[in-house]
């Protein structure tokens, strides 16, 4: 007799399970397990929103125009004059920031043996503090922050210049 081989599982051969595993439907949302999937998708949309709003990072322009004597910013601007480099740890020049909104002195302190030739016309992105006064308050990056670890960077030419950390220094 030519029959089939018989693969039995238990008391149930393979065309049985077949048919009980694909006339098996799946079981009825409850109205409590329909909500559920309604409002999570709302409910993470929500933080989303409310946490991109509260995160929202200070710029120039804003600190400026609230007056802030001291606040922590992240912009960016483009460079409108160089100044004459009076001390051989910091390079000081003169931004626009980039809604054009304000002109602002900038001052990168240097740390290391690292130079960066600024050039007039081309664009600096930066973390720093930032002092008001009347002519557009002044950015200063790295700054000794609260911790009194050195905080704060800049970008120039595709390059960042942050300040280096105590283990890169061997201390």
């Amino acid at each position: 007799m030519d029959s089939e081989p018989c693969l039995c599982y238990g008391s149930y051969t393979k065309l049985n399970l077949e048919k009980e595993f694909v006339s098996k439907r799946p079981p009825e949302l409850t109205w409590q397990d329909k909500a559920i999937l309604v409002a999570i998708p709302i409910v993470v949309f929500t933080i989303f929103i409310l946490a991109n709003y509260f995160s929202q990072d200070l710029t120039v322009a804003d600190a400026f125009d609230q007056q802030l004597p001291e606040a922590e910013v992240r912009d960016g601007g483009n460079i409108v004059q160089l100044y004459p480099q009076t001390a051989t740890d910091t390079i000081s020049c003169r931004l626009k920031s980039r809604d054009n909104r304000v002109e602002f002195d900038f001052n990168y302190q240097v740390t290391g043996s690292e130079t960066i030739k600024f050039q007039v016309g081309r664009l600096v992105q930066f973390f720093g503090r930032y002092k008001f006064d009347p002519r557009g308050g002044s950015v200063t990056t790295p700054y000794k922050g609260k911790s009194g670890r050195m905080n704060g960077w800049a970008i120039y030419e595709n390059f960042r210049y942050a300040p280096k950390e105590e283990t890169e220094n061997g201390l």
